[in-house]
């Protein structure tokens, strides 16, 4: 008798073991806000999510005083009548995914602003800035 209720309490304890793992396990910070205004840090995830798209040749996704800044580098075989619209489309698709991403600049990203930039062959074609 006493080894069937033993087994029942290891296993509740098990269960409630797991369960409070997995419900600390939330969604992590992408990245830490840096405590040097100066210093510069990079959100690899969002620049390896932003790499992947088709006319992107390049780009950079970090941290830099108040400001998160997505810098991103249009392939140049993008015609010049499609480029301005697709660098349009593009910095607001991940200026909003970022303000996702970081919280809609609360919590720790209080005060922030995102800046989305995408240029092609020396040329800005489209600038977004949300600093709400």
């Amino acid at each position: 008798m006493k080894h069937k209720s033993l087994k029942k309490v290891l296993s509740v304890i098990s269960i409630m073991a797991i369960t409070a793992s997995l419900a600390g396990c939330g969604k992590p910070k992408p990245v830490e806000r840096p405590k040097d205004a100066k210093q510069k840090v990079e959100d690899t995830a969002m620049t390896k999510k932003i790499q992947k798209e088709k006319i992107v040749s390049g780009n950079k996704v970090y941290i830099s005083g108040d400001t998160i800044i997505g810098a991103v580098i249009m392939k140049k075989d993008v015609p010049e009548k499609e480029a301005k619209k697709k660098a349009q489309d593009l910095a607001n698709k991940y200026a909003k995914e970022l303000k996702k991403e970081y919280k809609n600049l609360q919590e720790e990203y209080k005060g922030m602003k995102i800046n989305v930039q995408v240029v092609q062959n020396g040329k800005n074609l489209a600038n977004v800035l949300i600093d709400k």
